[in-house]
């Protein structure tokens, strides 16, 4: 990179060493006598023009004593990050932005870096004098959207990080050189040491990121997609799950928020490994997904399943009910699966559009009117009259006791 484009990295560096918790922290390390760097993705991140939610700094000394002092001091309270973790320990000060307090892994900011995984990570910002190491060439790198390797030996160190070069791909249209694939490759065997609470963080990102089917093709070319998935599929299989998550990279799907976009991902994910509602629930348990995502997939994959065999007005109101919340979703999901879906999903989505009338009734009204104990029964009665009102057979609430009195006498 040359001197210009130097200067013009820095310029876009400066706000992060202006941050008040970052002031504050290098005020602290000065007084102790150390050396300390932003390191790693916040710059990353800023360079791209994307904002950098947190920082990573790192310390040439006791980095919890210098913790300890910012606590005390009230910029946050100090957490150790790294009890379970190897190599150096790294304590977060909670405060209105986190801040990560690293010590030097290797003994030298040059030997930091050089363990870094991508050569766009492996940078640092020297607090203080503002001056940029760069000594992989990941300032050129960002500025041409490439991701390269550090060292081809880090990704056997932790072969999470090829999972991580997909979502990098995904989220920040950093591109694997043919190294990176390689290297993959050659580590994709080691993928299943990695723990899947972690692969779950890395796939919800990448599911969330405005595109993700090239990064996913990519992982399926790497061999990792079955691991990172946690299902026994064949090599081609995977490049073909990974392919037809394309009908979720369209402009629609874009301006989704990147929890619904994730949301449906994983939704169209279970539907295409032809999974039950509860089989979704019981692999994404298992990958240790949270609760809500776990539960919405297992829903979604049934919505959709149901919405296929709906053939009556009725029956699309019955679905519409069943649905709730998650009927923009379904009607999204199954839109997306092919011509004859995408017919079902325009008419359940102009049912969507029509008024919703409703009768407040609930179960002690059932109990009361029809002289029912509680259970399964008031559920399903509850479910008809509130389909009788969406149909307009009901508009109040004589007309629904009367109506749910003439359903019992003939044991509904």
């Amino acid at each position: 990179m040359d001197p210009n484009q130097r200067k013009s990295a820095a310029r876009a560096l400066r706000g992060l060493a202006r941050r008040a918790e970052v002031v504050a922290f290098a005020r602290a390390a000065k007084a102790r006598g150390m050396a300390a760097w932003i390191v790693g993705g916040a710059l990353r991140d800023r360079l791209l023009g994307m904002p950098a939610a947190e920082v990573d700094v790192a310390v040439s000394g006791d980095a919890e004593a210098l913790a300890a002092g910012l606590d005390r001091a009230g910029l946050g309270r100090a957490v150790f990050l790294s009890r379970d973790r190897p190599g150096p320990r790294v304590f977060r000060i909670a405060g209105k932005r986190p801040l990560d307090v690293a010590e030097l892994e290797g003994g030298s900011i040059e030997a930091d870096l050089r363990r870094r995984d991508f050569t766009a990570n492996a940078l640092a910002l020297a607090l203080g004098s503002g001056e940029i190491l760069d000594p992989f060439g990941g300032l050129e790198d960002i500025r041409r959207g490439r991701l390269r390797l550090v060292r081809s030996e880090n990704l056997a160190e932790d072969p999470l990080r090829i999972l991580r070069a997909a979502r990098f791909f995904a989220a920040l249209g950093l591109v694997p050189d043919p190294a990176v694939l390689a290297a993959a490759r050659g580590a994709a065997g080691l993928f299943g040491r990695a723990a899947p609470e972690r692969v779950a963080v890395e796939l919800s990102k990448l599911l969330a990121s405005p595109r993700a089917e090239p990064a996913l093709s990519w992982s399926a070319r790497a061999g990792i997609l079955p691991s990172v998935l946690g299902r026994a599929i064949s090599g081609p299989r995977a490049a073909r799950l990974a392919r037809s998550l394309a009908v979720l990279d369209d402009a629609a799907a874009r301006r989704m928020p990147p929890e619904r976009r994730r949301r449906l991902r994983l939704g169209l994910l279970a539907v295409r490994l032809r999974l039950s509602p509860s089989e979704a629930r019981e692999w994404l348990q298992e990958r240790r997904w949270a609760r809500e995502e776990t539960r919405d997939a297992g829903l979604l994959c049934g919505l959709v399943a149901s919405a296929r065999h709906v053939r009556s007005r009725r029956e699309a109101w019955g679905w519409l009910l069943e649905a709730g919340h998650l009927a923009q979703d379904a009607a999204a999901l199954l839109a997306r699966l092919g011509p004859p879906e995408r017919r079902r999903a325009r008419s359940l989505r102009a049912l969507m559009r029509a008024p919703r009338r409703t009768v407040a009734v609930n179960g002690g009204d059932l109990q009361r009117w029809l002289g029912l104990g509680a259970g399964p029964r008031i559920g399903e009665l509850l479910r008809a009259v509130r389909l009788a009102a969406a149909m307009g057979e009901v508009s109040n609430r004589r007309q629904a006791r009367d109506w749910l009195t003439g359903q019992v006498r003939p044991g509904l």
